[in-house]
């Protein structure tokens, strides 16, 4: 396919809202009305996603409401002023109102007419708009999240393409990092020349953390919890959150300011050893559950060799992988990544792996006073295997002046 670096081909969100009105005409539906926030909430909104799929709309800040009858374009329904002249700019839409709060609901129902409503995105709806949709009925609409979760599930050519561009903006923040931690700015400033780099490229959003430490122990988000210089002894790891034309990248690596320590390698050497064993095991036909198994054995076996047993004990872990797409947790193929601060229940999933499937494969530990490190690609699930789709090498990286 062509390469693709700017919005998402008419023809292609023509198909999709076509396939999803073949979809309501045999549930018997007159009418989908598919609620998002902007993605100005970054990682904490699901919601979007579903707008960017279905007709390559983000409203920022704002939440906004499509309204797909059985036939035609959609219509929108926008809580930002800026954001409806937008819309309307864009030519996509069979109308554009804006309204906030009771004002949004209520012109999202003149937009109803009789029959059937299916409703997507319930979980995220302010209270102020949620009331007006219920007093329309719609405790009683079906839910359609499940429908856009199985076709988005896998994708396309288009989707693709674009996550392919996002992947290599995290390789351009990888290869910039040494030369700006040699460059004597702090770890915020880091952060924001990173930032800036992202944005240039053509992302609509970047989110980074940065741990620069003797001991990395944890995510670093803030200017006011990066103050520090990088040093030599330091462990230096960067996660990156990058939304390009909608679809997310997504990766994180581990490097080290001079030769490291015995603790900080042999801490990289437990994530290299979960993530080889995931990434083996992401083979189309394989139940995806399974996967998260060497996370949980390599991680679990540290801990206790250190004498942290796994649980609330001051190390830090998150998720060692997600499905990664138009939201940065995709709706399918995340809960079989428990977050270990849950505790240790068991996911009851028979998903299997299949091609199209996209991932974020980041097995992670952080001790604190010992050391931290983290592995993190987008993995693409092709006929042939996982693809990782982010090429900056893996290795631990050793930052030293030339």
């Amino acid at each position: 396919m062509e390469r693709i670096t700017g919005k998402v081909p008419a023809a292609v969100l023509t198909a999709r809202q076509q396939g999803m009105q073949d979809w309501m005409r045999d549930q018997g539906l007159a009418a989908l009305v598919v609620f998002g926030q902007g993605s100005a909430p970054a990682m904490a909104t699901r919601s979007h996603g579903n707008l960017r799929y279905l007709a390559d709309w983000d409203s920022d800040f704002a939440p906004s409401v499509l309204v797909l009858l059985p036939e035609g374009a959609p219509h929108l329904v926008t809580a930002g002023i800026f954001q409806s002249a937008m819309a309307e700019d864009t030519g996509r839409f069979a109308s554009v109102t804006f309204g906030k709060g009771p004002a949004l609901s209520q012109a999202v129902v003149g937009l109803l007419p009789k029959g059937l409503v299916a409703i997507a995105g319930r979980d995220e709806i302010p209270l102020a708009i949620w009331q007006g949709f219920a007093a329309a009925g719609a405790l009683e609409w079906p839910d359609a999240t499940p429908e856009f979760a199985r076709r988005r599930m896998l994708k396309d050519a288009t989707q693709i393409a674009l996550h392919r561009e996002a992947a290599g903006i995290c390789d351009a923040m990888f290869a910039a990092l040494p030369g700006l931690c040699l460059s004597g700015r702090s770890t915020w400033q880091i952060q924001v020349a990173l930032e800036a780099l992202a944005k240039n490229a053509g992302a609509e959003l970047c989110k980074t953390w940065l741990t620069i430490a003797p001991a990395a122990d944890r995510c670093r988000f803030w200017r006011d919890e990066n103050a520090r210089i990088p040093q030599p002894g330091d462990q230096v790891a960067l996660g990156m959150m990058v939304l390009f034309h909608g679809h997310w990248g997504h990766a994180i690596r581990t490097m080290h300011m001079g030769a490291p320590g015995q603790a900080a390698q042999a801490m990289y050497d437990v994530v290299r050893r979960a993530y080889d064993a995931m990434l083996a095991r992401l083979q189309p036909g394989l139940k995806l559950a399974d996967a998260n198994a060497p996370f949980e054995a390599e991680t679990g076996a540290c801990l206790e060799r250190l004498g942290h047993p796994p649980g609330p004990r001051g190390e830090f872990r998150f998720r060692a992988a997600h499905a990664l797409g138009h939201s940065y947790e995709d709706p399918i193929g995340t809960a079989e990544f428990p977050q270990p601060y849950d505790g240790p229940a068991a996911v009851a999933s028979d998903l299997l792996v299949q091609p199209g499937m996209l991932f974020e494969l980041h097995p992670n530990l952080f001790v604190p006073g010992v050391a931290g490190a983290s592995i993190g690609d987008m993995v693409l699930i092709t006929e042939g295997g996982p693809e990782v789709l982010t090429r900056y090498p893996t290795g631990l990286t050793i930052i030293s002046p030339s």
